[in-house]
């Protein structure tokens, strides 16, 4: 057997190793992108609507609070109604309204905590999300460093998302390159397969064809 056209294919087949792992991480990286773009777009789409959704919640919570003093004094005056009541039937009723009140002060204060714990759900988003943009912003830097064909991001939302465009174009370009560099480089290694071995290993991969070349 020709012992330099069985290495040259030991050196095609591990090129071809090595350019199918960079396709693969190039590949990774560009779901990398895609999880930053979608992250910084709802990111963006928070903080669009962020000024009415926080003045509906801060509006839902005065109204809430307003409702609740409201049952109070409704309590206080059932309550009075019985050191004003004069028999058994009266003292009966206005414990009944008093027991009443007091059922609609207990919805009224869970209702205060239910709107006001929505008012600060949103407020510690609001807190939290610059954080949640730096963190995407060091992600994309660190792809964009990696891939010199890859732009530096800008900071922002929108500029992250107008970044993770220009990088998937960068990454489908890159990897297009590598597929080509591989189909030529696979294609040359089953001719010299089946040079060595006598017999087409044509639709082999350059590992496969340089198996079948040293098991011949």
């Amino acid at each position: 057997m020709d012992q330099r056209a069985l290495d040259d294919l030991r050196s095609l087949a591990a090129q071809d190793e090595e350019l199918e792992r960079q396709s693969t991480r190039l590949r990774e990286l560009d779901r990398g992108v895609a999880g930053i773009r979608a992250a910084a777009d709802a990111v963006g789409r928070f903080f669009a609507a962020y000024p009415e959704e926080e003045a509906t919640r801060r509006r839902a919570l005065q109204d809430a609070e307003a409702e609740l003093e409201r049952r109070r004094g409704e309590l206080r005056d059932a309550e009075a109604t019985i050191a004003a009541a004069h028999d058994e039937v009266a003292r009966a009723h206005a414990q009944h309204a008093v027991d009443r009140a007091r059922d609609h002060v207990d919805v009224a204060k869970a209702r205060v905590v239910r709107v006001r714990g929505a008012r600060d759900e949103l407020e510690q988003d609001a807190a939290a999300l610059p954080g949640t943009l730096s963190e995407l912003e060091a992600r994309a830097a660190a792809i964009a460093t990696e891939v010199p064909s890859v732009p530096e991001p800008g900071q922002g939302a929108r500029p992250l998302g107008d970044w993770a465009s220009h990088a998937h174009a960068a990454l489908f370009v890159a990897a297009g390159q590598l597929d080509t560099l591989r189909e030529r480089l696979i294609r040359e290694a089953n001719e010299l397969a089946s040079m060595l071995t006598g017999e087409p290993t044509y639709g082999s991969t350059a590992s496969q064809a340089l198996a079948r070349a040293e098991r011949h």
